[in-house]
């Protein structure tokens, strides 16, 4: 497993909570959903067995995760969804899905 700078010692490893979701020019942020009653856009839980929790919009999958010598994370989750990206300078997690919707997400 690569560690990326920014990252913590556990490299991808841990708890991200999901800050932002971007689909087409509709941003949700995290002060977005607290201000309709929702506690968390979600979040995304890598564990060092290669196993995952993802939770959006209050829906919760298991899945697994990998990265890539690249530094490129692939988590696949629920029935065949799949989330890839990487790091950037600050640390933070920035994943696509195949519908092009963007997450940003931090330790």
């Amino acid at each position: 497993m690569i560690v990326l700078a920014g990252c913590s010692d556990d490299g991808p490893v841990g708890f991200w909570q999901i800050d932002e979701v971007k689909a087409g020019e509709v941003v949700m942020t995290q002060e977005d959903a607290e201000s309709v009653g929702m506690a968390t856009i979600g979040s995304i839980k890598l564990q060092k067995s290669g196993n995952c929790v993802v939770v959006l919009l209050g829906e919760e999958s298991e899945g697994t995760w990998e990265q890539d010598e690249d530094g490129t994370i692939t988590v696949k989750y629920g029935t065949g969804d799949v989330l890839s990206g990487s790091f950037d300078e600050d640390g933070n997690l920035h994943l696509e899905d195949d519908q092009e919707t963007e997450y940003t997400l931090s330790k």
